[in-house]
């Protein structure tokens, strides 16, 4: 591997740690400041990550979701947004425990998404498996 190549790694690999202190470092601050994370009356909680990719026909967004039911999440163009949204329970065995740990962000979430160009886009296919939401948005011209 060329060392310009193992730079780009190491550095992608660090904006990932960042963006994942990030997120642990806001939902530490809710939960200090007494934020009930499990009321989907309230706004958002949190954000799933995404990944974007271009083809010439599409645009691909894949989101980790894990332990979100597809009943429970939606997926839809507000504008230019992309909106995904939905709720990610506290599982059953744990409703009468305490939280001692808290990596997993529970709750309501949503991710909303600009999409630039001048392009037409709608919603095509989506699909759900092993916590891991793919949506295809069709360009239309």
């Amino acid at each position: 591997m060329a060392d310009r190549d193992w730079d780009i790694t190491i550095w992608r690999r660090a904006n990932d740690l960042l963006q994942q202190a990030e997120r642990i470092h806001r939902n530490f601050l809710r939960a200090a400041a007494g934020a009930d994370v499990l009321s989907s009356r309230r706004g958002p909680t949190w954000q799933p990550p995404i990944n974007v990719v271009e083809t010439e026909e599409s645009l691909w967004v894949i989101s980790a979701v894990p332990g979100v039911a597809a009943d429970s999440m939606e997926v839809h163009l507000e504008g230019r947004d992309l909106v995904i949204a939905g709720n990610r329970p506290l599982p059953k065995c744990c409703e009468d425990g305490e939280l001692k740990i808290w990596e997993l962000p529970l709750g309501r979430f949503e991710r909303r998404l600009r999409l630039g160009g001048s392009e037409n886009i709608s919603v095509g296919e989506t699909s759900l498996r092993d916590g891991i939401l793919i949506i295809e948005l069709k360009k239309r011209s």
